[in-house]
């Protein structure tokens, strides 16, 4: 008989073991600091703080999960047989910049050995869906069966909370790229003063001493140089012809096109080329 209790004790299976995983995500994991900040719980034992959030035994799954996982992300220490808030907890807490939270958030992300493994092969690709993930985690990082989809869970939720898997479940664990800048507008404004208006509203009529005046900013290879330019508010079209190509003649335009007696940039002006 003694014999028969020794063989079923050697033969019972052994209970499979899982790589060291966050059992809750990090969003969870920043709670449990802010009650234990703001309880006086800091520097207390498990016994102590499980006893303030209501349970009766340290030895519950859900507490020893949400314990392990803060630790794991750094953000609970072991002291002697208390557990202390860390400085990258205080600063999440008691954020100098709130600005500089998500950062501090994805610097928590990486403290996990899984996560940082995971980083390693998801940074900057897309993250597989939950099961495939899951499935990832059996295979190539030992989390067991029963396991795997609750990490898997948890990694991504706590991706997103730190900012670093969007929308479009690309992975960037330094955070989403910086916003690109809209073009500014190429063509420079044309500030132009037309002929006072009348009282009410109406144009004035034209007068023989009217004036048009002209401040063309320039831009490209010009930038910072200005066309001023006043004239009458009429001339004919043998003036203005004249005038263009006295401008031709006085003006250097460089680059192709450019030069006395051709268009300017290959183009014509007002339709017509410009001869000297």
């Amino acid at each position: 008989m003694a014999t028969d209790e020794t063989t079923t004790a050697t033969t019972r299976p052994k209970r499979e073991r899982s790589a060291r995983y966050p059992g809750v995500p990090l969003a969870e994991s920043v709670e449990l600091c802010k009650y234990i900040d703001g309880h006086g719980l800091d520097g207390l034992t498990a016994d102590d703080i499980a006893k303030a959030l209501g349970y009766k035994n340290i030895k519950t799954n859900t507490f020893s999960a949400r314990l392990s996982a803060a630790r794991q992300f750094g953000l609970l220490a072991l002291k002697d047989e208390g557990y202390a808030l860390t400085g990258l907890a205080r600063s999440i807490l008691h954020p100098v910049d709130p600005d500089d939270l998500p950062r501090l958030h994805r610097q928590a992300l990486l403290e996990p050995p899984l996560y940082a493994e995971l980083v390693n092969r998801l940074a900057e690709k897309r993250v597989p869906e939950p099961a495939i993930l899951a499935n990832v985690l059996y295979h190539s990082h030992n989390i067991i069966a029963s396991a795997k989809q609750s990490a898997a869970d948890a990694f991504l939720e706590s991706a997103r909370f730190a900012g670093a898997l969007g929308e479009d479940l690309i992975f960037r664990p330094q955070g989403p790229p910086a916003a690109t800048p809209a073009p500014a507008d190429p063509t420079p404004p044309v500030v132009a003063t037309a002929p006072a208006a009348a009282p009410g509203g109406r144009e004035r009529p034209r007068e023989r001493g009217d004036e048009v005046r002209l401040d063309l900013r320039l831009w490209d290879g010009d930038e910072g140089k200005v066309i001023r330019l006043r004239a009458p508010a009429s001339i004919t079209r043998a003036s203005f012809d004249r005038f263009l190509q006295a401008f031709h003649l006085l003006v250097r335009v460089e680059g192709p096109g450019g030069g006395r007696g051709e268009a300017i940039d290959g183009e014509a002006i007002d339709g017509e080329a410009i001869d000297a």
